[in-house]
C-alpha cells in the first residue's frame, strides 16, 4: 500500500488491525499528510453504546448516539476530501454490516451506521466530478464492538464461518478500492461478512 494512505479512526481496535494489514498509519486528530491520495475512515461509536429498548430512549441518549456519529462522519469526510487539496483521491468508509440488517435494542446505532452508508453514498455522487471517489466496505459488527456480537445473532449464519482471515479480506477489499484504476465502483458496499448478509 502506497505510503499517501491513511487510516482515520481510533488508534486501536479494527482501526489499528486495517493499518497494520495495509501498512500504513492511523490518524485520530492531526492533520492528515499533504500527499496523501487514499483515506479509509472507520465508523463506530466510541465506545459502543449499550443496547437498550427503543421505547426507552430519550432525546439525549439518541443524540449521543445519532447525532454523534453522523456528526463525527460528515467531519471526517470533509476532513478527508479537503486534505486532497483538488487532487484526486479515494475515499473507504468501512461500516458494521448491522446498519443494512437492523438489530433489536440497537436502533440509534443502526439508524446511525445506515444515514452514514447514505452519506457516503451521497458524497460520492457529488464528488465524483472532481475525481474523488467514495466506496465502502461492510464488515460483521464484532469487528468493530466485540461487546455487541450478540446483537448480530440474528443473522444468518456465514457461508464461510472460518474469521481467521476476515481481516486480512477487509483490508483486501479495502486496498481494491483504494486503487486508482478503479474508476466506476462509485458508492458501491462490498460486503465483507462470510456471506451472512447478501443482499439483491
Amino acid at each position: 500500500m502506497a505510503a499517501s494512505t491513511v487510516v482515520m479512526g481510533p488508534a486501536s481496535g479494527l482501526s489499528r488491525e486495517l493499518a497494520d494489514s495495509l501498512d500504513v498509519v492511523v490518524e485520530e486528530d492531526r492533520v492528515l499528510p499533504s500527499d496523501v491520495a487514499g483515506v479509509v475512515l472507520i465508523i463506530g461509536a466510541h465506545p459502543p453504546p449499550t443496547p437498550s429498548e427503543i421505547t426507552t430512549l430519550r432525546g439525549e441518549a439518541w443524540d449521543r448516539i445519532v447525532d454523534d456519529m453522523m456528526w463525527g462522519a460528515l467531519a471526517a469526510l470533509q476532513r478527508a476530501r479537503s486534505a486532497f487539496g483538488g487532487r484526486d483521491g479515494r475515499i473507504v468508509v468501512v461500516v458494521p454490516t448491522i446498519g443494512m440488517a437492523g438489530a433489536a435494542r440497537l436502533a440509534a446505532y443502526t439508524t446511525a451506521v445506515e444515514g452514514i452508508r447514505a452519506m457516503a453514498k451521497s458524497a460520492a455522487r457529488q464528488w465524483h466530478r472532481d475525481g474523488v471517489r467514495v466506496n465502502l466496505v461492510a464488515a460483521p459488527l464484532r469487528l468493530f464492538a466485540s461487546a455487541l456480537d450478540a446483537s448480530s445473532a440474528h443473522l444468518t449464519a456465514a457461508v464461510v464461518p472460518d474469521d481467521s482471515t476476515l481481516i486480512h479480506t477487509v483490508a483486501e477489499s479495502v486496498a481494491f478500492l483504494l486503487r486508482p484504476d478503479i474508476g466506476h465502483l462509485v458508492g458501491e458496499t462490498l460486503i465483507v461478512d462470510g456471506g451472512s448478509v447478501m443482499l439483491p
